[in-house]
């Protein structure tokens, strides 16, 4: 028995072309169209104080004004990002790229304000969420629950 190598067709490569570019669009989507949450924090930062008042923005969405301890956040989509951040009479903006691998982040103003590395005020933010124990109560019916089963 003897095994032919056929040589590809040109069906063949116009199939490996096609099927290439669907999964670099794939791939082109995933990273442009991946939504983020930015939540602003406006707390103390170790020595750094929370601004009495403070005005964020993103992109070009409707700008947020946040008193002392306040949290609040922007939802946004792509990676890359226009901050900007006045308090105090100062205004401070840049280029902001966020993490692929970081669904929510959060940023802490006043350490943003003061310069810091990037570390150190943008950080990945990871929700918490508690389960609900129940005990071995027993539920209590009337008599016309059996009515319904």
């Amino acid at each position: 028995m003897k095994f032919e190598v056929k040589k590809p067709t040109k069906t063949f490569y116009i199939r490996l072309v096609a099927i290439l570019v669907v999964i670099l669009v794939a791939i082109l989507m995933y990273v442009i169209g991946k939504q983020h949450n930015i939540y602003i924090d406006n707390k103390d930062y170790g020595s750094l104080k929370a601004f009495s008042y403070v005005e964020v923005s993103v992109d070009k969405q409707e700008p947020l004004g946040l008193a002392k301890r306040d949290r609040d956040v922007f939802t946004v989509v792509n990676q890359s990002h226009k901050f900007k951040v006045e308090a105090n009479g100062e205004e401070k903006e840049i280029k902001l790229k966020l993490p692929l691998n970081m669904k929510n982040v959060i940023i802490n103003l006043p350490a943003f304000m003061a310069g810091l590395d990037q570390s150190e005020w943008m950080q990945e933010f990871i929700i918490e969420t508690q389960s609900v124990q129940t005990g071995g109560d027993e539920i209590i019916t009337d008599d016309t629950a059996a009515l319904f089963e």
